[in-house]
C-alpha cells in the first residue's frame, strides 16, 4: 500500500483547506477529476471477511481493476500490505486475475455483486522538497451502499519519493486547521455500510524479540503499535461502537505508560503537552465506557427490568451527552497533533534519545524503569487495608502501569519467575477491576440521584448493595496483595 497519511474533515472546512497556505500552492491551476469506484464481493462476504476489497473504475481512458486491504494502519511504516492493480477491458471484476493473490482459494463461483459505490471529485497535486515528493489530494464525495449513503471529505498525503518524516513534517502545516487523523479507509467505510456490521479488527499487540532490542526499536515498536490500535478503532468508536471504545482506552493507557515507561531517557519535558491531550481523551471516553458498563452490566444485576427503567432512560441519555462530548474530543485538531508528534518521532529516534542511547540496549535500562514502577505501586499499596476508595484508586492505577510495561518487554524475558510474577499482577488487577466496577456504580448512582431527586429510592438499592459487594471484595486485597509483594520480581 502506499504510505501515506489521510485526514478527514466537514464539508465546511472545504475552503479554509483550499486556500490553505500549504496546499494551495500545490493545487493550483490543477482541473478536479471524477473517480468512481465499484466494490464487489461475494453473496457471503468472502472477499471482505479475507480482508481485501476488490474494485474497478476508470483511470482516464483505461479501466483499472484493484484489490487492496480493508483495514490499513493510519500510520506509514506500521506495518506492509499487499496491493494488487491491473489495466484491463471493462468494468466487470475478472476472477481470474485474482489466482496469484490471498484469494486464489476463495470459491466465486457463486458470483461477484456490487456492494458499495465511492464517488468522487478530487485535486490532485504535488510539492517537492529536495528529495521528497508528497502527492496531496483533495477530494469530496460519498461512499453509498444501498440506501445507505455517508458523506466524505478527505485530504490524502502519499509519499511518491523520499523519507518518511517529510510527510509528518507535511502534516505539521496543517495545525491550524479542523481536520483529523483518521484510521478507517473507503473500503472499510463501504464494507461497513455494504455489511451493516463491523468488521473484526485484529490487533497483534507489540511483542520485542528476545535478541538484540535497542532502546529506538522499542520506541518505534511500542509507540507505532498503541497508535495504529487507537486510530482503528477510532472511527467505530465515533459511531458508538462498545467494543472499541475499550480498545481505544487501553490503546491511550499504553500510551502513557510507554511515555512513563521511557521518561529516563528522554528529554526533559518531551511529550508533556501529549501526555495531558491522552489523559483528557482518555477521561472523556472513561465516562462513555462507565455509563455504558452502568446500563449493560450493573442494573441488570441489582434491579428488576420494570425498576430498573427510569434509571436506563437517564443513564442512556447521560451516555448520550457522554458519546457528543467524546465524538468532539476525538476529531480534536490537537489529538491529530499529539498522534503526528509521536508517529514522528518513532522515525527518527536518533534525534529523540541521541545516537548513543537509541542504539543501547534495552535490556541495560529495563530492570531500572520497572524498578521505578513496581515501587510507586509499592509505596501507593501500603497498609492496603486501610486506604479510601480513591487511594485504592491510585493503587489500581500504579499497578496497571507496572501491568503494561511488563508487558512492553516481556519479550526480552523468560522464565517461571515471570509467569508467577505476572499470574500475582493479573490476579490483584482482578480484585481491583470489580472493586472499581461497584465504586463506579456508586459514583454514578449518586450523580443521577443528584440531578433527578425521583430516582433516589432505586438508587439507595443500588447504592447498598454496591456497598456490600465492596466490603466482600476488601475481604480478598490483603491476600492477594500479599502475595503480589512476596512475588520475586523478574528482571532482578
Amino acid at each position: 500500500m502506499p504510505v501515506r497519511l489521510t485526514f478527514r474533515f466537514l464539508p465546511e472546512a472545504w475552503p479554509a483547506i483550499r486556500h490553505h497556505a500549504a496546499i494551495a500552492p500545490c493545487l493550483k491551476n490543477v482541473r478536479p477529476r471524477h473517480r468512481i469506484w465499484t466494490f464487489y464481493d461475494t453473496p457471503s462476504a468472502d472477499v471482505s471477511l479475507r480482508g481485501y476489497a476488490l474494485c474497478t473504475g476508470r483511470n482516464g481512458r483505461q479501466s483499472v481493476q484493484k484489490l487492496q486491504p480493508v483495514l490499513w494502519t493510519g500510520l506509514p511504516g506500521a506495518s506492509s500490505s499487499g496491493y494488487w492493480i491491473w489495466f484491463r477491458k471493462g468494468l466487470r471484476p475478472d476472477p481470474d486475475l485474482l489466482n496469484n493473490t490471498p484469494l486464489v482459494d476463495v470459491d466465486l463461483e457463486t458470483g461477484l455483486l456490487p456492494i458499495c459505490r465511492s464517488d468522487f471529485w478530487e485535486l490532485q497535486g504535488q510539492q517537492s522538497t529536495g528529495d521528497n515528493i508528497i502527492q496531496i489530494t483533495l477530494s469530496r464525495g460519498s461512499v453509498q451502499a444501498g440506501k445507505h449513503s455517508e458523506t466524505v471529505c478527505m485530504l490524502d498525503f502519499v509519499l511518491k519519493e523520499g523519507q518518511v518524516a517529510s510527510l509528518y513534517e507535511m502534516a505539521k502545516t496543517l495545525a491550524d486547521l479542523p481536520v483529523w487523523l483518521t484510521g478507517e479507509s473507503i473500503p472499510m467505510q463501504g464494507t461497513r455500510l455494504a455489511n451493516a456490521r463491523h468488521l473484526p479488527l485484529s490487533i497483534t499487540k507489540a511483542r520485542l524479540s528476545t535478541e538484540n532490542v535497542t532502546v529506538g526499536m522499542a520506541w518505534t515498536l511500542l509507540v507505532r503499535s498503541a497508535l495504529t490500535s487507537l486510530l482503528l478503532h477510532q472511527a467505530l468508536t465515533e459511531r458508538g461502537d462498545v467494543e472499541s471504545v475499550h480498545q481505544i482506552r487501553m490503546a491511550i493507557r499504553r500510551l502513557r505508560t510507554v511515555l512513563r515507561f521511557f521518561r529516563l531517557l528522554l528529554p526533559k519535558k518531551a511529550f508533556l503537552k501529549e501526555a495531558v491531550t491522552f489523559q483528557k481523551l482518555g477521561r472523556s471516553l472513561g465516562e462513555v465506557r462507565d455509563w455504558d458498563v452502568f446500563v449493560t452490566e450493573i442494573l441488570p444485576n441489582f434491579l428488576e427490568p420494570a425498576v430498573a427503567e427510569p434509571f436506563k432512560i437517564f443513564a442512556e441519555n447521560r451516555s448520550l451527552e457522554a458519546r457528543t462530548e467524546m465524538h468532539q474530543r476525538l476529531t480534536d485538531p490537537s489529538v491529530t497533533a499529539a498522534i503526528l508528534s509521536l508517529g514522528a518521532s518513532a522515525e527518527k529516534t536518533d534525534d529523540l534519545f541521541g545516537a548513543d542511547v537509541s542504539s543501547s540496549l534495552l535490556e541495560d535500562h529495563a530492570p531500572e524503569f520497572l524498578d521505578r514502577m513496581a515501587r510507586k505501586v509499592q509505596h501507593r499499596g501500603a497498609h492496603i487495608s486501610r486506604l479510601s476508595d480513591e487511594h485504592l484508586h491510585d493503587v489500581r492505577k500504579a499497578l496497571k502501569g507496572l501491568r503494561y510495561s511488563v508487558d512492553n518487554v516481556v519479550g526480552i524475558y523468560s522464565g517461571k519467575r515471570l509467569t508467577a510474577y505476572i499470574k500475582h499482577c493479573k490476579d490483584l488487577q482482578e480484585v481491583f477491576g470489580q472493586f472499581n466496577d461497584f465504586t463506579m456504580a456508586e459514583r454514578l448512582v449518586e450523580q443521577a440521584m443528584k440531578d433527578a431527586p425521583d430516582l433516589e429510592g432505586q438508587g439507595q438499592a443500588i447504592l447498598d448493595a454496591a456497598h456490600h459487594a465492596k466490603k466482600k471484595i476488601l475481604k480478598k486485597l490483603p491476600k492477594k496483595w500479599k502475595a503480589f509483594s512476596k512475588s520475586v520480581p523478574f528482571w532482578c
